[in-house]
């Protein structure tokens, strides 16, 4: 084949690897990909890599001739071991791809009418379609009309595989676990928002409503609008029975975590990051002046702040446990007089990046 098909071959196989695999493929690692393709044509000075190296497509040639040992297992294995120092600079993902690209060559050289040796030095050779008649001669029609064949199906693929096949089917199904999955690769970089058509469980009142969403857990999401949060899970614990579910990427962010421990203190001098998301425990004094909003919750609503129960179940009322809590719920807490006496607090703070 020539290089143009084999370039556009190993875009296509590349991709149907990797995103079979639910690895989103790169520029980088196409442009990987395509270049190992043309490696194996190294054995013959007519190939447009034999050109450009001839002190080796020459000698290699004459020694073992064209579609020999370089369209065979031996060139691979000889490949994974000139490509290891991408392994060392923990380039995984372009090691691989260089690889593929050099398979990617191999298999569709076997269209062509001689096929290839792949077990070489033993010489059965490796075809396909085993009618000669409907292989394809290099230059031919018929690799003119595979090569259309093969640019039109990549630049249908090509899209889809940088989003992945199964992220794909998880926007087209729009359900709540297709949802999770997806806010669990995109939390860390986007700011996350939920389009939800469904019912309220608790009112069974219809819902069509964007909500941000705050945290992912293993099988939930914790969603807000303003103070008030709310678990939806494709589990029996969910807040709405959800009937369509998108998830929308916003702005771009990063998201860091500082951790801070307070004793001895008054609750007002803890000085809480603006739209932030708080986890962690507080041991307090002061729960007559603030049980009003530890049971403010209504039914539907995910408790953010909530007292820790001993093993039998019953409430301790001196320690809080505070679970992806917004900060402008927290706030309310000041000016309550409540003395701190230890708390271990996580604050994630999220940043737009321009």
């Amino acid at each position: 084949m020539t290089a143009p098909t084999h370039i556009t071959f190993s875009i296509l196989f590349t991709e149907f690897i990797l995103t079979s695999l639910s690895i989103e493929p790169t520029y980088t690692v196409l442009a990987s990909s395509s270049i190992a393709s043309l490696l194996p044509d190294i054995d013959t000075p007519k190939s447009a890599i034999g050109r450009l190296f001839p002190f080796l497509s020459i000698p290699i040639e004459h020694k073992f001739g064209h579609r020999q040992i370089t369209h065979s297992w031996i060139f691979i294995a000889l490949c994974m071991i000139l490509f290891l120092p991408f392994i060392l600079f923990k380039k995984f993902l372009i090691y691989s791809s260089l690889i593929l690209g050099v398979i990617s060559h191999i298999l569709i050289d076997m269209a062509n009418p001689t096929g290839v040796p792949f077990f070489y030095p033993y010489y059965a050779r490796f075809v396909f379609p085993e009618n000669k008649s409907s292989r394809i001669e290099v230059g031919s029609k018929k690799e003119f009309i595979l090569l259309a064949v093969l640019i039109f199906i990549t630049t249908l693929t090509t899209p889809v595989s940088f989003i992945g096949y199964k992220s794909l089917f998880y926007r087209l199904s729009q359900t709540t676990y297709g949802a999770i999955e997806e806010a669990k690769k995109d939390i860390s970089n986007y700011q996350l928002y939920v389009q939800i058509q469904g019912i309220w469980k608790e009112t069974q009142q219809p819902l069509n409503k964007e909500f941000k969403v705050l945290a992912v857990l293993d099988e939930a999401l914790i969603i807000n609008e303003g103070d008030k949060c709310y678990l939806i899970s494709y589990k029996p614990f969910t807040s709405i029975l959800i009937k369509k579910i998108s998830l929308i990427r916003k702005q771009k962010v990063k998201r860091y975590t500082i951790t801070k421990t307070y004793s001895y203190c008054l609750f007002d001098q803890i000085d809480i990051p603006k739209n932030s998301i708080i986890s962690g425990f507080i041991f307090y004094e002061g729960y007559q002046n603030i049980k009003d909003l530890l049971f403010s919750y209504e039914e539907k609503e995910y408790p953010t702040v909530r007292l820790k129960r001993d093993k039998a179940g019953n409430l301790i009322i001196n320690k809080l446990i505070i679970n992806y809590c917004p900060s402008s719920f927290l706030e309310k807490f000041k000016q309550r007089s409540i003395f701190v006496s230890y708390a271990i607090l996580n604050f994630t703070i999220t940043e737009e990046l321009k």
